[in-house]
């Protein structure tokens, strides 16, 4: 039996947990240090068995503690930035190979973000443009010490992941934190590799708009489709204190392709009845159509602006009967036809 700590009912709010695939690259990099790392775990409280099974689910405050530990024992107070530096492509699972299956930063961002929680729950992440620049802000909860390291870590990643991501040649602008400059602050453009600005307001990485929307040559449009549904199954299953409806959305996605898009299908998967879960959104001041509309809405846009598929796939590929249904929803999400928007997106 996979370990998990008891968790209350899902909405609960008793603390994040996460996947210790989140932290597999700083176990990695403790070990090849030389450091005990079964030791490191007791001292965590997380149990040694994470080593054999990194998808165990724990308190995301043992993964804080951890960090904590991994300064004390390495001496080294920008470890967060080393071990994201040196973290492996494909390390994240299917979090990872859907980013490589993308076919652009962006494409792989809007796709990811969406699956923290299968890591990390209380990490949050979204994209800001601004003329020429995108912006991807990084923030978390816990306490203030834990949090500059755990950014740390997601800043690190998304720099090193943006490298290996699609076409070589390409670099991120800058990397910001909203802290004031640590006593070791010139290690951050050693390690990072590019310039980095304190009390910035907001954390996170300045990209070119140009290298977030250039193709990736290994996109693969078929793998991704079969690992987004694979992930958004896994995200609706796990237990989880992530919102409710972040996890119905997750839902929907899986099932639209089957056609199965009822409040009751998506309600049984998320072990709840349907009562439940429509309670459950009218507190989150939403409904279950208004989420329908919402992931059909953005998946056609995707699909129609982005992948090029024609009107009819769309329409199946979103679970409606036929195509002028999906017409008739495509105008009233966007005020447009889908013939109106295909025109529009290729000018």
């Amino acid at each position: 039996m996979r370990y998990r700590e008891t968790v209350p009912e899902i909405g609960v709010k008793t603390g994040a947990y996460g996947s210790v695939s989140a932290v597999v690259p700083l176990l990695d990099f403790l070990e090849n240090a030389g450091c005990d790392v079964n030791a490191i775990l007791d001292r965590s409280t997380i149990p040694r068995a994470a080593r054999e099974d990194p998808r165990m689910r724990v308190p995301t405050r043992k993964f804080e503690a951890l960090w904590q530990i991994a300064v004390e024992v390495t001496g080294d107070p920008a470890v967060a930035l080393r071990v994201a530096t040196t973290a492996k492509p494909n390390t994240f699972g299917v979090i990872s190979l859907l980013a490589l299956a993308s076919e652009s930063r962006r494409n792989a961002f809007e796709l990811t973000r969406r699956l923290t929680p299968l890591l990390w729950e209380d990490f949050e992440c979204d994209l800001q443009g601004d003329g020429e620049v995108a912006f991807i802000r990084c923030s978390t909860g816990g306490s203030r010490q834990a949090s500059r390291l755990t950014t740390e870590y997601m800043v690190g990643l998304t720099v090193a992941m943006s490298r290996v991501f699609g076409t070589a040649h390409c670099d991120p602008l800058e990397a910001r934190f909203c802290y004031p400059p640590p006593p070791h602050a010139d290690e951050y453009e050693r390690i990072l590799r590019l310039p980095v600005r304190f009390d910035a307001g907001e954390s996170g990485v300045l990209f070119p708009v140009a290298m977030m929307d250039c193709l990736n040559p290994s996109a693969d449009a078929a793998l991704r489709q079969l690992l987004e549904r694979y992930a958004a199954d896994q995200l609706a299953h796990i237990p989880t204190n992530a919102a409710i409806v972040q996890r119905v959305r997750a839902c929907i996605r899986s099932v639209l392709p089957l056609g199965t898009v009822t409040a009751d299908t998506v309600a049984s998967r998320l072990h709840m009845s349907e009562r439940t879960l429509r309670r459950r959104l009218q507190e989150e001041a939403t409904s279950y159509q208004a989420l329908v509309d919402d992931v059909r809405a953005e998946l056609a846009r995707h699909y129609l602006a982005h992948e090029k598929r024609g009107i009819d796939e769309v329409g199946f590929l979103l679970g409606f009967s036929d195509q002028s249904a999906f017409t008739k929803a495509f105008r009233r999400w966007t005020g447009r036809t889908p013939a109106d928007f295909v025109r529009t997106s290729s000018s």
